[in-house]
């Protein structure tokens, strides 16, 4: 039997159909599609599970499987990223996690008394040869991580008896010193029996080429203001400058303390425990452990093996291999980023608002009515919300450029958008940079102030490794500034660079050169003399005025104050801290919860006017005679709250009103009600703060993913890939309809 013309074109729109899918099927994006898809498919699985009693969280890591940003423009979490390493590594068993999923982890399986043990091991990287076995961190960032472990330990004392619960960590040979400084707060360190551990302290290897520029006929113009500025000198002199050095000296000498004093209480029980001589044992357990330390380090590193590491009390055990599946794998084994998933969830569930508000806001919304009821439910949304607050994070890595993928306007763009976004109440500028171009700097710096004085988001800044020169620029207007007790941060201070080439150089080379110009030598084949240098120096100097001014106006330090810890000169957190160059010691969670509080506080500042104008629409709406008016609670050009409201009316409605909840609602304003211990909010990023992570490079994915579906038969295999890849984005919350904040329209200063 012949098909009939409508069966033939349905059999074409079904072969249609089927082709997108043939193609999956056929192709190495097929092949990367289906695997990603159980991926994700085993992922949810996990997350939907809950955390069991006696739970292991484990942990494995590679070098680069700890990154500081999971947004797709990162190049680590986007589409073609996800693709490669399902084609090129599908054996890697160290998935890539941020610092920030890391510590929020860490601290709640600390407060999770299901979680008994921390099973962490350090791989090589799949699909890599010749990488370190380590971590990949800077020295911060390190000590980031270290000190939640430590508040691990802490707090599974406090819970379980000894012997129920642990931390271990497992590894075959430290190939850097970092790695172990991390590893130093595990009670439980096991090494391969030929493993070393390099430990020396901190050291720095500065080369200088002003010699070998001479013999090739390259001369260095430079304008670097102050003393202490060392960007230039590389390039123009032979050796290191006096004030160079005290400054590098009096880092190295800070930064070595922190490093020796961390180790040493970090494995002050375990080398305590080793003691053999009457006079060891009478010592105090932490000063005989830093002179282990320190002894191990001068006159046994780098060359410390692991045998001696245990004689010492540095490691605890010799013989695990990081394909060993024992260590401290009691109960459920759950892997730190399902953790944190699970977790999460849980906590979402768990959070309700609290019951008493729930109560006042539900008779609030049965009195209220009309547009008033419309305006009333966008309140409520915020108030629901009110156990949980949104913090927007922009990153701030690299060499700061005008352009590029990181490039400032990109990141102005993203403080711009998280300080319009109605969701997030206040900004985290999360910073690993040594500085870059002034101008760039500048505009981020405008950015930032613009954040807070134009739209009221609070901004605080968390410094990693490093925050120096324009890196700091850009974040002093900040309301907060954090910092890792190692950081580097400071060098408030520029420095221009001019190479010239000489006729040295062109005689070496026999080169022949010719400008022509109406306005004198302005290219770097010639020298600049007389008006142009003035020019040049004062550019230099302008610049620095305007480094100083900028910093003293948003730190709120006078130009001297800034001047004596300014010319260049760097600080190590701990530094910094003493000098008013930061305001806080604490790690990325502490700026989050700083930020988060400062938030809410504005939020709750601002609903308290909103709450006065909704509780008299609740008065008007009983009718009595003594109804509050309706139109906006200004009076003489201020709010009225609810304790303004008459009397009499107090009286009238609690005679409609009979529960004691509502009726406490005219007794007191809203602000008196916020200092009940039922509504206080206290930050923390394990229970009641949402991460929403800003960059403008972000949309790309969606851009790739169109360009794939173009290629393969559009919107089905769009969506299909799009799905499997949803849970492996990072989840954003539901935008709220969040009730405008009061602005502060206030001059923006113009920083040049």
């Amino acid at each position: 039997m012949q098909a009939g013309p409508g069966a033939k074109g349905a059999s074409m729109l079904l072969r249609a159909a089927g082709l997108p899918f043939r193609l999956i099927k056929s192709t190495a994006l097929g092949t990367a599609y289906l695997r990603l898809a159980g991926l994700a498919k085993s992922r949810m699985k996990t997350v939907r599970q809950l955390v069991h009693p006696q739970t292991t969280l484990t942990w494995k890591i590679s070098v680069d499987s700890i990154v500081e940003t999971g947004l797709p423009s990162s190049g680590r979490f986007g589409l073609k990223s996800l693709l490669t390493r399902a084609i090129t590594n599908p054996d890697d068993d160290s998935p890539k996690v941020t610092i920030l999923n890391a510590l929020t982890a860490l601290y709640m399986a600390a407060d999770d008394p299901r979680v008994t043990h921390l099973d962490v091991r350090v791989v090589p990287a799949a699909g890599t040869r010749n990488r370190p076995v380590s971590l990949g961190l800077g020295l911060a960032q390190a000590q980031e991580l270290l000190e939640a472990v430590l508040e691990f330990n802490r707090k599974k004392a406090e819970q379980y008896e000894s012997g129920n619960w642990g931390s271990s960590f497992t590894i075959d040979s430290f190939d850097d010193q970092l790695t172990y400084y991390f590893a130093s707060a595990f009670n439980k360190i096991v090494v391969q029996p030929t493993g070393q551990l390099p430990l020396t302290g901190i050291s720095w290897t500065l080369p200088y080429y002003k010699k070998l520029l001479d013999k090739v006929g390259i001369e260095v113009q430079t304008g670097s203001r102050m003393e202490y500025n060392s960007a230039s000198a590389p390039f123009t002199e032979s050796d290191i400058p006096d004030k160079h050095k005290d400054n590098g000296m009096s880092i190295l000498y800070s930064l070595n303390d922190i490093f020796l004093r961390t180790i040493a209480h970090s494995r002050a029980s375990s080398i305590a425990a080793l003691r053999t001589e009457t006079a060891d044992k009478n010592k105090d357990p932490y000063q005989f452990a830093q002179e282990c330390v320190y002894t191990a380090m001068t006159q046994h590193g780098p060359y410390i093996d692991a045998q001696m590491a245990k004689r010492i009390g540095l490691i605890t055990d010799v013989g695990g291999t990081f394909f060993d599946d024992e260590g401290y794998k009691v109960g459920k084994c759950t892997r730190i980023g399902a953790y944190v998933k699970a977790r999460r969830q849980e906590i979402e569930r768990e959070s309700h608002g609290t019951p008493v508000l729930n109560a006042i806001l539900d008779r609030l919304t049965q009195l209220v009515r009309g547009q008033a009821a419309a305006n009333m439910a966008k309140l409520l949304r915020v108030y629901r919300s009110q156990d949980r607050v949104t913090v927007g994070v922009v990153y701030l890595h690299g060499s700061i450029e005008r352009g590029g993928e990181k490039g400032a306007n990109l990141v102005c763009k993203s403080i711009i958008a998280a300080a319009k976004d109605p969701e997030v109440l206040s900004i985290v500028i999360r910073v690993d940079s040594a500085g870059g171009d002034f101008v760039a700097s500048s505009a981020i710096a405008s950015a930032v102030l613009m954040a807070q004085t134009k739209y009221g988001k609070p901004v605080i800044a968390s410094y990693g490794n490093t925050a120096t020169s324009g890196a700091y620029l850009a974040t002093a207007y900040c309301g907060g500034i954090f910092a890792n007790s190692s950081t580097l941060t400071g060098g408030i201070g520029v420095s221009s660079t001019r190479p010239v080439v000489t006729k040295r150089f062109t005689d070496l080379f026999e080169l022949g050169i010719r400008q022509f110009n109406l306005t004198g030598p302005s290219t770097n084949w010639f020298e600049l003399e007389g008006e142009k240098l003035e020019a040049f120096k004062s550019f230099v100097d302008n610049t620095y005025g305007w480094f100083i001014a900028d910093v003293a106006r948003g730190r709120q330090m006078s130009q001297e104050e800034v001047e004596s810890v300014a010319q260049g000169q760097v600080f190590t957190g701990l530094q910094a801290r003493g000098n008013k160059v930061v305001d806080k010691l604490g790690v990325f969670a502490d700026a989050l919860e700083t930020a988060a509080q400062s938030g809410y506080e504005n939020r709750a500042n601002s609903l308290h006017y909103m709450t006065g104008h909704y509780l008299q629409l609740a008065i008007a709406s009983t009718k009595t005679e003594y109804a509050a008016e309706t139109d906006p609670i200004l009076k003489d050009g201020k709010y009225r709250v609810p304790s303004e409201v008459d009397p009499r009316v107090g009286t009238k409605v609690r005679a409609v009103f009979t529960d004691e909840l509502t009726q406490a609602i005219f007794d007191r304003s809203y602000l008196d009600m916020l200092d009940d211990p039922t509504y206080k909010y206290k930050a923390d990023i394990t229970k009641n703060i949402r991460i929403k992570e800003f960059s403008t490079p972000a949309t790309s994915t969606s851009g790739f993913l169109s360009l794939i579906a173009k290629l393969v038969g559009g919107d089905l295999v769009r969506e299909a890939v799009a799905s499997a890849l949803r849970q492996e984005r990072d989840s954003l919350a539901s935008t709220l309809s969040a009730v405008e904040q009061p602005r502060a329209e206030a001059d923006i200063m113009n920083i040049k």
